[in-house]
């Protein structure tokens, strides 16, 4: 972990990076609530995809993730112009589940701008529910954030 980033956990990944640009912008100057979603969602894709394949279909099953609960916390302001990165963590695995915080970083200051803890399900594609986990992913996902 960059030292510019020590107030985040040891462990997390980059996930990704960004412009605010005017246009993501609202009414009083700053990133909208809506666009913060769309850097989190780019986020969760980079996650997943270190974790294993994002979407399975080989014949036999088709599986893909749904996110299934979001809680997002707003630290500071950002504004046109900033740039941001954006640092993952996996906090628990579950029989179906991913729970995993999101970390967003203005890089000019290295200020905490923003977190979100989300809860992700890997799910069944055709059946439209949620499916286990498959061994792999589990594994990469304990080496990558030294779970229990």
């Amino acid at each position: 972990m960059p030292s510019d980033f020590a107030h985040l956990p040891s462990d997390v990944i980059e996930t990704g990076r960004g412009v605010v640009f005017p246009w993501l912008c609202d009414s009083m100057g700053h990133l909208a609530t809506q666009h913060y979603m769309g850097f989190y969602d780019s986020a969760f894709f980079h996650l997943l995809a270190a974790l294993g394949p994002i979407h399975v279909d080989d014949g036999t099953r088709k599986v893909g993730w749904a996110d299934v609960r979001h809680e997002v916390d707003y630290q500071a302001e950002l504004r046109a112009g900033d740039l941001i990165a954006l640092h993952s963590i996996v906090a628990a695995i579950g029989r179906s589940s991913v729970t995993h915080k999101t970390y967003m970083t203005r890089l000019s200051d290295q200020a905490l701008c923003s977190t979100v803890l989300s809860r992700t399900v890997r799910f069944d594609l055709t059946a439209r529910s949620s499916t286990p986990i498959e061994e792999s992913i589990r594994k990469q996902a304990q080496t990558l954030f030294a779970l229990d």
